[in-house]
């Protein structure tokens, strides 16, 4: 009988013992944690849904679009480093970097399953934490964006090597661009992506404020990594939502372009596609009230 006791308070304390480790490891990991590198503002009540802009882009970019959902949901704007005055830094893939730290921030915030929302670059984003972190991500919704941009803008049969040799010589124009080489590049390709000229305008302030050195080796990221072959790794439902009228003279059609969406997601389990036949690259500025519509119903419908 003593020798019962003895090892129940045996077992006992080494519960005690593994309870007081895995408490102050987790204290050590938050005090040595990498800081988060994005910004963040924080609106609304409800489920929680993430916003990432796309290049050159401030959080601001979803302004209009968080007064729609900020009355059923926390929405969580993100501004991410070197984009729009934030502050650069420097890793081996800024990407992959932002992608960890997307995971740490959920997890520090005890976000659970936050939808995630993401234009073009953002929206590469979302899936890409999609497949890195799919316990940790809720529904997707990607606006102009697909696993390999490349092969959605230059065409499906591109190769990685040819996408990655073009990235390169991106990043080279990029790199280095003076204030007033970035407004006047804006203000040339900007209006084959937005209808409206206040919106032009305003983006191609933010993109005047933003680390050139950054949005250079962000595209040549962008043009490097084919994650179409992850898309099988993602648990969530997937809403994406494509444009083509801008690119009608390059031989772009509505049908086109949803195929290529769709093979690019196959492997992807829960896809819903629709594309848009009036907007150009920022549908959320051309065309509010449908992606509103699709987004609204794509949350509510489970």
């Amino acid at each position: 009988m003593e020798t019962f006791f003895i090892n129940k308070i045996k077992i006992a304390a080494t519960g005690l013992l593994l309870f007081f480790l895995a408490s102050f490891s987790r204290q050590l990991f938050a005090q040595n944690a990498p800081p988060i590198s994005f910004a963040v503002k924080i609106e609304g009540k409800g489920k929680p849904v993430i916003f990432i802009p796309g290049l050159d882009c401030s959080g601001k970019v979803w302004d209009d679009a968080v007064l729609h959902f900020k009355k059923n949901f926390t929405c969580y704007t993100i501004t991410l480093p070197g984009f729009a005055g934030q502050p650069a830094i420097k890793a081996d893939s800024i990407l992959k970097t932002i992608t960890h730290q997307l995971a740490l921030y959920i997890r520090q915030n005890k976000l659970n399953k936050p939808t995630i929302i993401g234009h073009s670059l953002g929206g590469w984003l979302a899936i890409n934490f999609a497949a890195t972190y799919p316990g940790l991500a809720g529904d997707i919704i990607c606006i102009s964006a697909a696993p390999f941009l490349p092969a959605l803008s230059m065409g499906a049969d591109i190769s990685s090597d040819s996408a990655r040799k073009i990235g390169a010589l991106i990043k080279k124009g990029m790199t280095g661009q003076t204030p007033d080489q970035v407004r006047k590049g804006q203000k040339m390709y900007l209006p084959t992506m937005i209808r409206d000229t206040a919106k032009i305008n305003l983006v191609a302030e933010w993109a005047v404020q933003s680390d050139q050195n950054t949005q250079g080796e962000v595209m040549y990221e962008l043009f490097s990594n084919d994650i179409r072959p992850l898309m099988g790794n993602i648990k969530s439902r997937v809403l994406v939502l494509g444009d083509w009228v801008a690119y009608k003279q390059y031989g772009a059609t509505h049908q086109s372009v949803y195929d290529n969406y769709k093979e690019q997601y196959k492997l992807a389990p829960r896809v819903t596609i629709a594309i848009n036949d009036a907007s150009r690259h920022f549908i959320m500025f051309d065309e509010p009230q449908w992606f509103y519509s699709h987004a609204d119903s794509f949350l509510l419908n489970k």
